[in-house]
């Protein structure tokens, strides 16, 4: 059991740093310089800001690693519902992982341009869109794993009914505002309302996780609450 509660606490603390991360990264750093429809100011922001643009991409590279170590974790945390689905949950998990580091390498490359002075404003905004694509790609296999993830919490006498649900929740939303961008030619006439989604969909069901686990581990609880249901140990 005392394993169980410190790979609990791992999960936890494993998901705040994410949220932090890829707060920092995705608001502060690179949405603040990136001028849709505009690569010349594009460039301009990301050359006299190329630290903090470094910074953003160095806490991307954090979060992904972060994220991807998570898949073994969560499948020690439910591996006792079903072993066949949460392999499958971090296999995907996993998965996702590979992607967002296949689009990161487009933001390396940024970087290197910029700092050799080889960058046009075409090229970077080309690797900008690049990016932003292959990122949604990898949140299409994340919003899949939240799926899972979250009915196998559900199933789980370890955690409360409404966490998993919460994190299906969150996965809708991921499918939802990724899939409008990749697919959805009229996506940008929608987007304030997709972003409201899938931030409130994500920090509510993801971050109702992370608070339940780091709570529950912090207060020193003997155990996680009981709940009868049946096992579906495969």
């Amino acid at each position: 059991m005392r394993a169980l509660k410190s790979t609990a606490r791992f999960t936890g603390l494993g998901y705040l740093i994410i949220f932090i991360s890829g707060f920092f990264a995705n608001f502060y750093s690179l949405e603040g310089m990136v001028v849709d429809g505009n690569p010349q100011l594009s460039l301009e922001n990301i050359s006299k800001h190329i630290g903090l643009f470094q910074l953003g991409v160095a806490a991307f590279s954090l979060m992904i690693t972060i994220d991807i170590l998570l898949a073994f974790p969560l499948y020690k945390l439910l591996k006792s519902v079903h072993r066949n689905w949460a392999l499958s949950s971090s296999v995907i998990r996993f998965t996702n992982g590979l992607v967002f580091l296949l689009a990161l390498m487009n933001l390396f490359e940024v970087i290197f341009m910029v700092q050799n002075g080889t960058a046009a404003p075409v090229d970077v905004m080309r690797l900008l869109e690049d990016f932003n694509t292959i990122w949604n790609v990898g949140l299409l296999f994340f919003g899949a794993h939240l799926l899972i993830l979250g009915a196998l919490i559900v199933k789980s006498p370890k955690f409360p009914v409404l966490i998993g649900l919460l994190i299906q929740m969150a996965g809708l939303t991921y499918l939802a505002d990724s899939g409008a961008q990749l697919f959805f030619g009229h996506y940008q006439n929608y987007q304030p309302f997709f972003e409201t989604l899938v931030i409130g969909g994500g920090v509510i069901g993801e971050f109702s996780f992370t608070l339940w686990l780091l709570i529950k581990r912090l207060k020193g609880a003997e155990d996680f609450p009981a709940r009868q249901t049946v096992s579906y140990t495969q």
